[in-house]
């Protein structure tokens, strides 16, 4: 069987630069390289999202915090063999991230954004969200009429992005209604991990 091809003009973005303190609260572990479910030989949780990106979009992109020293380590051996690279980024949040990724990681149509704590999302739902993504397009992916991640953002809108710091991320962006939905059956793109008891149990 022929491979896919990536998604054209497409750069996917993983953030990964959160601090999971919410987590810590339960669990004295970064929820990114924690199980990503409750069975004893689960991947890590942000394995199992390079995972479901692996050659999804031309480039490949995980956005990280630059003092996260332990996440640094596991990208530093496990990156390469999803094809991914590493941004590490001095960050004052969400919004703050995606704007740095977005200067550092130009692309001729667009970033698919997803995110780090988002293990559940399906290979094939990223590919619908990539596919849609054109420079004037704000594309959202949503399960039951509720919107999710991942997201697509068009190169159209890359300055208004650059312009965002702080937690509110694109929020405002997609708020502004002109996001293109695209329904997907597939409860992952709603399902983010703050606590250990968040995680499926297979």
């Amino acid at each position: 069987t022929r491979m896919v091809e990536p998604v054209r003009g497409v750069c996917a973005l993983v953030l990964a630069a959160g601090q999971g303190s919410r987590y810590r609260e339960h669990a004295d572990q970064d929820k990114l390289l924690a199980p990503c479910n409750r069975t004893p030989d689960a991947p890590p949780v942000l394995a199992a999202t390079l995972g479901a990106l692996c050659g999804v979009a031309e480039r490949l992109v995980v956005v990280t915090r630059d003092d996260n020293s332990e996440l640094l380590a596991w990208l530093g051996q496990q990156a390469d063999w999803y094809g991914a690279e590493v941004l590490a980024v001095h960050t004052q949040g969400l919004g703050h991230s995606l704007a740095q990724a977005l200067r550092q990681c130009p692309s001729d149509k667009g970033w698919l954004v997803a995110l780090g704590d988002m293990p559940y999302v399906r290979p094939a739902t990223f590919r619908r969200i990539a596919e849609q993504i054109e420079p004037p397009r704000l594309v959202v992916a949503s399960h039951q009429g509720q919107r999710g991640h991942p997201r697509g953002i068009g190169r159209d809108h890359a300055l208004q992005v650059i312009s965002l710091d702080g937690e509110r991320g694109a929020q405002a962006l997609f708020s502004s209604g002109a996001a293109w939905e695209v329904e997907v059956d597939d409860s992952g793109v709603l399902q983010d991990i703050d606590r250990p008891d968040d995680r499926r149990n297979s």
